[in-house]
C-alpha cells in the first residue's frame, strides 16, 4: 500500500494541472469531489503500476515529478501572487499545539479563513496524538478546483486556488509544502512525546540552565571589572553639570546616576539570557511547546516591526542623514569663516570685524532652522494627525503672542548692523543716559550714572534717537562739555573768556586741542550769557568733569573778584553809565591776547594765573559791587 501512494502522488504532481477557479461549494460537496478524485487517481496509478516494469521506470517518474515541482517553484508568477496577497490580506495562522506551521487565505463553501484554519488546527492535533496513523501515509490528491491532503479515505486539509496564489506557487507545489510541515511538525510532536523525547528535553534543559548559570556569573564579574577599572577614570574625569557658577548636579550624583544606568543596562541582559533559556527549555516538551513558541513570538514581534518600520523608512533615514551632515558641515565652515574675519586674519570689503560674531549666530540659527524643516517630512510624525493639529495650535500661539518679540528681534538685527552703539559705550537714548551693559536681540540693558539698571526693548531704541558719546570720543576730536554763566555788563568780556578758558584748562580731563573757547549766546537785561565750551575723550567721566569745571569757574572768578550773577541782579543806578568804552575794551582785549600763553599741540603747558581784570577807563562799578549800600537792591 505504501507503494501505491507514492505512485499516485508522482501520477498527480507529474500530470499538467489546468487552470482551476475558486471553489464556491459547499464542504460536504467538496469532501464528495475529493473522494472521487481520489479513486479516480488510484486507478490512474493501479494503472501505471501494471504498464512499468519494474522499479527503473518507477525512479524515472520520480525524477520527473521532481523536476516539474522545481520549475514550477521558479516559474511563480510574482505579479499575480502580489494581486492576489493584496486583495486577501493577511492569512490566518494554522498551529499544532500552539506552534504556528502556515498560514491559508481563502474560504471553502460556507467557511471562513478563520473557521477553516480552527478546524484544521483541531484536525492537526488528533493527528498529531493519534499513533495509529503515520504522517507519511499523508498523501495528496489534486482535482480540477481543489487539492487535498488525505490519509486514506479521510481529508485532512483541502488547498484552494486563493491559498496556492497568495504564496505564488501552483496549487499542487503549495499542496505538497503545506504536507512537508505537516508531517515535520507531527513527527517532531511524537517524538517529544515520547519518554525518550522527555529524558532529552530535560537533559536539554539542563544544559541550557548551566550555561545560563555561567553566563549570569560571567556577567557579574564583567560589570564589577569593569567598575573597578573606570573608578579612577570616574574621579579624574567625570565633572558636575554647572549652569554658570550654580552648581545644578554634582560630581557624585552623576557618578551615580551612570551606575544606576550600567545597573539596569545589566538587568537587561540578564533578563534577555534568563528569557532566552525559558523560551529554549518550554519548546523541548510536547506540553509546554506552545509557552515556549508565544515567548519567541513575544520577543520576535515587536523585532520583526521595528524591522518592518527601518525597511520601509530607510530612504526617510537616508535622507534624513543626509541633511544632517550637509547642515553640519555647512555650520562648521560658516564658523571657521567668521572666526578667520572676527580675529582679523580675513578681511571683506564693507564688512566690519565686529560683525562677525553675530553674524555668525545668525547664520547659525538660519541654517539649523533651514536643516529642521528639510527633515520634518522625513519624519514619521509629519503624517500623524494628532502632531499636525499641535503644530498649527503653536503656531497660532506664536504669531498671536510674538508679534512683539518678533518686532524687537528685527530692531535688534537692525541695530546690529548699523553698528549704533558698542557695549560699554556711554549713550543717551530718549531718556536713558548711562553705559550699554548688555546688547542682545529682544533688549538692550542700560547702567546709569546712578547706577540703575534701565532695560529698554530694541524697538523702542530704534525708535527714539540715539546719542553715542563714545563713538565721538573714539573717532573725533572728543565730546564738547558746555556750561553758561552770566556775568554783568560792567565786566568786560575779554575778562571773562579769560577766566572761563582758564577754569576749563585747570580741570583734569578736558583736552588742551582743541582749546576750549567761549561764545556769548546771550544779552540779557542785567547780564550777558557766556557759554564755555571745552572738549573731552573720557566721557565716562562727564558728570565728574562737569562738576570740577563749575568748581574751577567759581574759583577763578572769586579771585578776579567778580561775581557770577545767578539769581539775577537788579539796581537803581545813581552813578554814570556802566557801559565800557569800546576802545578802552579793544586795548584790554589786545593785553590780553599779548599776555595769553600759547599752548603746544598736546596741551603740556599749563596757563599762569591771570592777573587781575584791568580797570578800564570810563567804567564805574555800581556801589553795591563796590561795598557801597546806597541806591543797591536786589531782586
Amino acid at each position: 500500500m505504501p507503494l501505491v501512494l507514492r505512485l499516485v502522488l508522482i501520477a498527480l504532481l507529474a500530470a499538467p494541472v489546468a487552470a482551476s477557479q475558486p471553489a464556491d461549494t459547499s464542504a460536504d460537496t467538496s469532501a464528495v469531489a475529493a473522494d472521487s478524485l481520489a479513486t479516480d487517481s488510484a486507478l490512474v496509478a493501479d494503472s501505471a503500476v501494471v504498464d512499468t516494469v519494474g522499479g527503473a521506470a518507477v525512479e524515472t517518474l520520480s525524477d520527473s515529478a521532481a523536476a516539474e515541482l522545481d520549475s514550477a517553484a521558479v516559474a511563480a508568477l510574482s505579479d499575480t501572487t502580489a494581486s492576489v496577497a493584496d486583495a486577501l490580506g493577511d492569512g490566518v495562522d494554522v498551529t499544532l499545539l500552539g506552534r504556528t506551521l502556515f498560514q491559508i487565505y481563502g474560504g471553502l463553501g460556507d467557511f471562513g479563513p478563520q473557521e477553516r484554519a480552527a478546524r484544521l488546527s483541531a484536525r492537526l492535533g488528533d493527528l498529531a496524538q493519534s499513533r495509529e496513523i503515520d504522517p507519511e501515509a499523508l498523501r495528496i490528491v489534486d482535482g480540477n478546483t481543489l487539492t487535498t491532503l488525505q490519509v486514506g479515505d479521510v481529508i485532512v486539509m483541502t488547498v484552494t486556488d486563493d491559498d496556492a496564489q497568495a504564496l505564488g506557487l501552483r496549487r499542487p507545489i503549495a499542496a505538497t509544502q503545506y504536507r512537508e510541515r505537516i508531517v515535520e511538525a507531527v513527527a517532531r510532536y511524537r517524538e517529544q512525546a515520547t519518554f525518550r523525547g522527555v529524558l532529552w528535553g530535560l537533559a536539554y534543559s539542563l544544559i541550557a540552565l548551566a550555561v545560563l548559570v555561567v553566563a549570569l556569573r560571567l556577567l557579574s564579574r564583567l560589570f564589577a571589572w569593569l567598575d573597578q577599572r573606570t573608578a579612577a577614570m570616574r574621579r579624574q574625569y567625570l565633572r558636575g553639570l554647572k549652569i554658570g557658577t550654580l552648581e545644578v548636579v554634582g560630581r557624585d550624583q552623576v557618578s551615580r546616576f551612570g551606575r544606576v544606568l550600567v545597573g539596569l543596562f545589566r538587568l537587561s541582559l540578564s533578563l534577555v539570557l534568563v528569557y532566552t533559556f525559558l523560551t529554549f527549555a518550554f519548546s523541548q516538551f510536547a506540553w509546554t511547546q506552545q509557552w515556549g513558541e508565544g515567548l519567541l513570538d513575544a520577543a520576535l514581534t515587536p523585532l520583526r516591526q521595528l524591522g518592518a518600520v527601518l525597511v520601509s523608512s530607510i530612504d526617510n533615514v537616508i535622507a534624513i542623514l543626509v541633511i544632517v551632515v550637509v547642515i553640519r558641515w555647512t555650520v562648521q565652515i560658516s564658523d571657521y569663516l567668521f572666526a578667520r574675519v572676527a580675529s582679523g586674519e580675513a578681511e571683506l570689503t564693507g564688512f566690519h570685524a565686529e560683525l562677525a560674531d553675530p553674524t555668525r549666530k545668525i547664520v547659525k540659527f538660519i541654517l539649523i532652522v533651514m536643516g529642521i524643516m528639510l527633515i520634518y517630512p522625513y519624519t514619521p510624525i509629519a503624517s500623524n494627525r494628532g502632531f499636525q493639529g499641535l503644530t498649527v495650535f503653536f503656531g497660532l500661539l506664536i504669531s498671536l503672542g510674538s508679534s512683539t518679540a518678533i518686532s524687537n528681534m528685527v530692531a535688534g538685527i537692525v541695530l546690529t548692523y548699523t553698528r549704533a552703539f558698542r557695549i560699554g559705550d556711554r549713550v543717551r537714548i530718549g531718556e536713558a543716559f548711562g553705559d550699554v551693559v548688555e546688547k542682545s536681540f529682544l533688549v538692550t540693558r542700560i547702567r546709569t550714572t546712578k547706577n540703575e539698571d534701565i532695560s529698554v526693548p530694541n524697538a523702542n531704541v530704534l525708535s527714539n534717537h540715539i546719542v553715542n558719546y563714545s563713538a565721538m570720543a573714539r573717532d573725533g576730536s572728543g565730546v564738547i562739555l558746555h556750561t553758561e554763566v552770566t556775568i554783568g555788563y560792567d565786566v568786560p568780556w575779554p575778562t571773562v573768556h579769560q577766566l572761563l578758558t582758564q577754569a576749563a584748562r585747570d580741570t583734569p580731563g578736558i583736552e588742551a586741542e582743541p582749546p576750549p573757547f567761549v561764545l556769548q549766546t546771550g544779552l540779557g537785561d542785567f547780564s550777558v550769557a557766556y557759554q564755555l565750551n571745552a572738549y573731552t575723550k573720557e566721557v565716562t567721566r562727564m558728570a565728574r568733569l562737569y562738576s570740577d569745571m563749575h568748581q574751577h569757574i567759581q574759583d577763578r572768578f572769586a579771585e578776579a573778584e567778580i561775581e557770577i550773577l545767578s539769581p539775577t541782579y537788579g539796581a537803581y543806578r545813581e552813578g554814570p553809565s556802566t557801559v565800557p568804552d569800546v576802545d578802552a575794551l579793544h586795548d584790554v582785549a589786545g593785553r590780553l591776547a599779548a599776555t595769553a600763553p600759547v599752548s603746544d599741540t598736546d596741551g603740556a603747558d599749563a596757563a599762569p594765573d591771570p592777573d587781575p581784570p584791568p580797570e578800564v577807563p570810563g567804567v564805574e562799578l555800581p556801589r553795591f559791587l563796590t561795598g557801597g549800600t546806597d541806591g543797591g537792591k536786589a531782586e
